[in-house]
């Protein structure tokens, strides 16, 4: 059995690399979803992905934050939009999806949604 691919590198950091999850169809969501948005956009999430790479942390919270209440999730945020990871062993991020945030909170589908993610990422890498 091949092993299909897991990740595809989103940024190659002095401390972190940022990694696009890939669903077994190969599909990487977040990179589809990022493709999708403005050039602005893009930049903004470019942006935080060079900063937590190259310097290992974001201390702004208003740009990168824990999810309270979540089994280690984390979530890069640009204006409404957002893109929730999980740090993983050999300094990497895995970023498992991204959304659009409409209310105060960020929604509990999305939160489950990255927690199955995560739970599958590490599932499939034991293989």
């Amino acid at each position: 059995m091949v092993k299909s691919e897991l990740t595809r590198l989103a940024y190659d950091g002095s401390v972190f690399k940022i990694e696009f999850y890939v669903i077994p169809s190969g599909r990487a969501l977040t990179e589809e979803w990022l493709n999708s948005l403005s050039p602005d956009y893009q930049k903004k999430f470019a942006v935080l992905f060079v900063r937590l790479g190259d310097h290992g942390k974001i201390w702004n919270e208003q740009k990168f934050k824990h999810l309270e209440g979540s089994k280690q999730l984390f979530e890069f945020k640009a204006d409404s939009g957002r893109i929730l990871c999980f740090f993983f062993h050999g300094k990497r991020v895995i970023l498992t999806h991204g959304f659009f945030k409409k209310g105060a909170k960020t929604p509990k589908g999305e939160i489950e949604k990255a927690h199955l993610i995560k739970e599958d990422f590490e599932r499939r890498i034991k293989l």
